[in-house]
């Protein structure tokens, strides 16, 4: 049996929250699908007529369903360990709203296909499975995506993306190792704004205490 999907935003397929029975990672993306679809035709007007909401939603319905901050540190890779927790907070934030950006842009364009499941197989050895499907695409051949997903304890998250054999983890570390060639580690931590401003408020909060202990002295 088949069933419409959106062909370019996979993410979708997690976007509520399976607080009823526990189910497997097949039976939720087959589950969180007719949902999401249900939600986009009800609100396909509003959300192209105002991108905002649309970012609103997907950062309240579909974001809650991946682990980010595994994401994240898979997407640093060795770079991980060499920054701080607070860095690694604010990087995985930053993270999170460019996916929020991306999906958000794509989401305006649509379109009804059909998809075909397959059973879920393990990967790895960390209770890591991989749910396939496969897009059927009029005129083009055939788009397979796969899921990587492990549980939480309250249902499946989402650690990777491989759409037709690209790995979303692996296509934006190879673009961030190529700059943190360029910039050096620091400097790439701090091109993100949320990491910018959380560096500059220390810095500032640094300046403004040591002023007050000159103070105090005098």
């Amino acid at each position: 049996m088949k069933t419409p999907v959106y062909l370019i935003l996979p993410l979708l397929l997690f976007c509520h929250a399976l607080i009823a029975e526990p189910l497997s990672a097949e039976n939720a993306v087959r589950k969180t699908t007719g949902e999401v679809l249900r939600w986009l035709n009800m609100d396909r007007d509003e959300l192209r007529k105002d991108p905002e909401y649309l970012k609103i939603l997907v950062q309240e319905l579909i974001v809650p369903h991946f682990d980010v901050d595994t994401m994240s540190e898979l997407v640093l890779g060795e770079h991980w360990e060499q920054i701080s927790e607070q860095q690694q907070a604010c990087f995985s934030n930053s993270f999170r709203d460019m996916l929020v950006e991306r999906y958000a842009r794509v989401l305006l364009s649509y379109n009804n296909h059909s998809i075909t499941y397959e059973p879920a197989k393990p990967i790895g050895e960390k209770d890591y499975v991989s749910v396939r499907q496969t897009i059927t695409r009029d005129g083009a051949k055939p788009l397979p995506i796969e899921y990587s997903m492990h549980p939480d304890g309250k249902g499946w998250k989402v650690v990777d993306i491989i759409i037709d054999g690209i790995s979303l983890i692996k296509s934006y570390r190879n673009t961030f190792n190529d700059e943190i060639h360029m910039l050096g580690l620091g400097e790439f931590i701090r091109s993100f704004p949320e990491c910018f401003i959380m560096e500059f408020s220390e810095i500032n909060s640094q300046v403004i205490s040591s002023g007050s202990a000159i103070h105090e002295r005098i």
